[in-house]
């Protein structure tokens, strides 16, 4: 095996791993800084693959300027073409990636050359409304200037004297986080942009996913857009995202490993989709796109009044963190579904009621162990106007199974901060009624 670093393509710094004869090229362009991915370079080059690692424009040892979401389609399709023009390279490409490199790969692979495409994570997430931490840690730990900021956020977050969710944070941060708060107008264009490629690839595809990272919503919508996708959703972490609580009430396998499927996938041997069902920990067989499925009503929740506090919103924490401590707080609204429970997709909250000033409303969904530990499987939010109001939340999708003993927990606040920002106004929320629908799941 043969190993060349630094090499110069278009003032992109390009790392390069040759096996002993011309194979197909694994690419990945990366704002994350190559050395991470040397591992699996390595696995990828001992499989007879040949793989490149590009520093993209304006990160780390490549020239020029990063901006996050800017159309990588030239740099891409001009090291497509300097692969497969090399004398090591069998002409056939594969893009791959996690998180802003599976956009990078995307952008790339309408280019003749691409023989297939492997997104993980992916990039722009697909919030309807993207949450204040989770964009202010992407945003400052990888998503800014030259180089990555790995642990600069809890730091930077320790000496702020702002809200993390007020406008004029950007003038007191110690990188650009502009701009800010954060809008999912932000990212319609580079989003848009993903869309288009991935519907217009005839290359299959390999889709990861994981229900404790933002860009689920994403991974779904390309694997449904894609001509010859092959889906896998789990509960994984990555460098870029945050780690699992100790505590999480939500058992995760930790197999299989998403490089272990990507080189499998690369190998021919993985042409099954398998969805991971949460709460009891199960894999199974089949897409974790859902289907048109029967709607049932998993809940009717009591009526209750919140209020709505800009200067005291209601607390979240990290997304696996046991939400326990939060329990006896005053400012939400909470109703129970004992299990056993499955449901496969969007839960939508039908909630109807009155407000005395325009604010919002964050629907949680929580998986509560027969110990109490409580951990959030997904949630959503929407607005609401003054005067009366009847409105629906749509939860981002989940797979869960919830065995007997074990609980689903609705909880309705006006805020989660800083997972959401806090509400526009002092309000007073008289909710009338609450309903929980979920689609239920295939038969097993």
């Amino acid at each position: 095996m043969n190993i060349r670093l630094g090499v110069d393509v278009r003032g992109l710094a390009t790392d390069v791993w040759l096996p002993e004869e011309s194979a197909t090229t694994v690419l990945v362009r990366t704002p994350y800084g190559t050395p991470g991915l040397w591992p699996e370079a390595s696995a990828y080059a001992s499989a007879g693959f040949a793989v490149a690692l590009q520093d993209v424009r304006g990160r780390f040892r490549s020239d020029g300027e990063f901006v996050a979401g800017a159309d990588e389609t030239a740099d891409g399709h001009a090291t497509v073409d300097w692969v497969t023009g090399a004398p090591w390279s069998n002409g056939r490409v594969v893009l791959c990636g996690t998180g802003y490199e599976a956009y990078a790969a995307w952008c790339a692979s309408g280019h003749p050359a691409v023989a297939g495409v492997v997104s993980r994570q992916p990039w722009p997430p697909g919030d309807a409304s993207p949450p204040v931490d989770s964009e202010l840690w992407w945003r400052t730990e990888h998503g800014s200037g030259r180089i990555g900021h790995p642990g600069l956020t809890p730091l930077a977050t320790a000496v702020t004297e702002l809200p993390l969710d007020d406008a004029e944070l950007p003038g007191r941060w110690p990188v650009d986080i502009r701009p800010w708060p954060p809008h999912a107008t932000a990212a319609a264009a580079p989003a848009g942009r993903v869309e288009q490629a991935v519907a217009a690839c005839r290359a299959p595809s390999l889709h990861l996913g994981s229900w404790y990272c933002r860009s689920v919503t994403a991974t779904l919508r390309h694997a449904v857009l894609a001509t010859e996708p092959t889906c896998h959703v789990g509960g994984w972490v990555s460098p870029l995202t945050h780690e699992l609580a100790e505590e999480c009430a939500i058992d995760v396998p930790v197999e299989p490993d998403p490089s272990t499927l990507t080189l499998r996938w690369l190998t021919g041997a993985l042409h099954r989709c398998r969805t991971l069902w949460l709460g009891s920990g199960v894999w199974r067989d089949g897409s974790p796109v859902t289907t048109a499925a029967p709607v049932r009503t998993l809940l009717t929740g009591k009526p209750g009044v919140l209020t709505a506090d800009p200067a005291r919103p209601y607390p979240s924490l990290p997304h696996s963190a046991d939400l326990g401590r939060l329990t006896d707080l005053p400012g939400a609204l909470v109703s129970n579904v004992p299990g056993p429970l499955s449901y496969h997709g969007d839960a939508v909250c039908l909630i109807s009621g009155r407000s005395d000033a325009p604010s919002q409303l964050v629907a949680t969904l929580v998986h509560e162990t027969p110990a109490g530990i409580r951990t959030v499987l997904t949630d959503g939010v929407t607005a609401v106007p003054s005067g009366p109001w009847a409105v629906e939340i749509d939860c981002r999708p989940v797979a869960v199974d919830l065995p007997a003993g074990h609980r689903l927990r609705l909880e309705l606040t006006t805020s989660r901060y800083p997972r959401h920002p806090r509400p526009p106004a002092p309000a007073t929320l008289t909710v009338d009624g609450i309903v929980l629908r979920a689609p239920l799941p295939e038969e097993r």
